[in-house]
């Protein structure tokens, strides 16, 4: 089996495994008991959150656990906006978010507030003029994602972040597809986003950072967990775990990222080259390890079965949207049809990925555009570049 869909979810790492055993033996008790065991769990979920802050460059107080990163999302975005509502209830965002970000602004619609969702260009990068036009007085929050999910495209942070800045407006971004892989820019917004299981981390655990500066309500008013922040016994073998992953994931990500660029680089090279592929999203400022194209001849629902067929695991969008039949929201706001949209596949690499898995990767494709008539025109599937993988 070759697994190419580690922006969906990774396999738990052996490090993060044995952290979790190891943290549930002696932790297990939950973290807001006031006898021994309770403190000993509290003790270690205090450790891990200041060792977490420390990593991403914040500071303990201004990160909260979550129950995954969808969580993360809609209790940030909600709690800053409730605290300042009454400032004004205009907010901004756009249609590539991912659905647990445009979910939560469906919600905060529903309850009297207005969202204006700022146009993006075919490549998904927010078209900065047009945010520029729609900020009000009453605006006073925004979420835009580090990187779409979906896409692939990194968004101009620091050129977001100085026009919300001069406006005083709150800037939320969802950083759990970068989180490990890029820099992140934490240091130009107010608040963040994360998710453990895409570090090879356990499913069920997110995080939220807040910077202090601002204040927030709590959604739930009678949470009393993480500060008020959330409901529900803390998971502290899972912090533990998400922890680890954090620091590995910093420790490595430069060569590990430089080594699924040139692989990324070499895939759309290859593909494009064929007539059968056209890639989605921007070419060069684009996550590392994400691919995403559109393929001839083929809807990317059959595609990515057949693909599975061979052993080969790609995916056609986040998980979270199988089932739905409508075209995502991301791929309508880059102006793609409904019959492109059904032409769509995404390719995300990962940690484990090896050329060779590429090389497969690539055969199989050739395989099945061919079966379908098509000619395939490329280089030599593993053509070195000029740096050594």
């Amino acid at each position: 089996m070759i697994y190419l869909d580690y922006s969906a979810t990774t396999p738990m790492s052996e490090q993060s495994l044995t952290t979790y055993v190891e943290t549930a033996r002696i932790a297990f008790a939950n973290a807001n008991s006031n006898h021994t065991a309770g403190i000993e769990a509290q003790t270690i979920l205090s450790r891990c959150r200041a060792t977490f802050a420390r990593k991403i460059g914040r500071s303990a107080d201004e990160i909260f656990f979550t129950g995954s990163g969808s969580e993360a999302n809609f209790l940030t975005i909600t709690s800053l906006a409730l605290a300042n509502e009454k400032k004004g209830k205009h907010l901004l965002t756009t249609k590539t978010e991912h659905p647990s970000v445009l979910e939560t602004f469906d919600h905060l619609e529903s309850i009297g507030y207005e969202v204006t969702y700022i146009p993006v260009d075919h490549a998904g990068f927010l078209c900065l003029s047009s945010l520029k036009k729609a900020i009000r007085p009453t605006t006073t929050l925004a979420s835009f994602a580090h990187a779409s999910s979906e896409i692939g495209t990194i968004q101009p942070i620091t050129d977001i972040s100085a026009i919300l800045r001069k406006h005083d407006i709150i800037f939320h971004s969802d950083c759990v597809q970068t989180l490990g892989k890029i820099p992140l820019p934490l240091h130009e917004v107010d608040a963040a986003s994360f998710s453990a299981h895409k570090l090879y981390a356990p499913k069920g655990i997110g995080a939220a950072y807040i910077a202090n500066r601002h204040h927030w309500l709590p959604f739930y008013t009678r949470a009393n967990h993480e500060n008020g922040f959330r409901p529900g016994t803390v998971d502290v073998p899972a912090i533990a775990a998400f922890t680890s992953a954090i620091d590995h994931a910093l420790t490595v990500q430069e060569t590990c990222m430089y080594k699924l660029s040139h692989l990324r680089d070499h895939v759309i090279t290859t593909l494009t080259t064929s007539s059968a592929f056209t890639l989605v999203g921007a070419k060069k400022t684009r996550l590392p390890m994400h691919l995403a194209f559109l393929v001839e001849g083929w809807s990317g629902q059959q595609f990515m079965l057949e693909c599975d067929r061979h052993g080969i695991q790609i995916a056609i969008g986040p998980a979270c949207r199988v089932g739905q039949t409508e075209p995502s929201e991301a791929l309508k706001a880059i102006g793609l049809s409904r019959a492109d949209s059904d032409r769509y596949i995404r390719i995300t690499l990962g940690e484990p990925t090896t050329e060779i898995e590429i090389e497969t990767m690539l055969h199989t494709f050739e395989k099945l555009i061919i079966e379908r008539g098509h000619i395939w025109k490329t280089k030599n599937y593993m053509e070195k570049t000029d740096a050594k993988l």
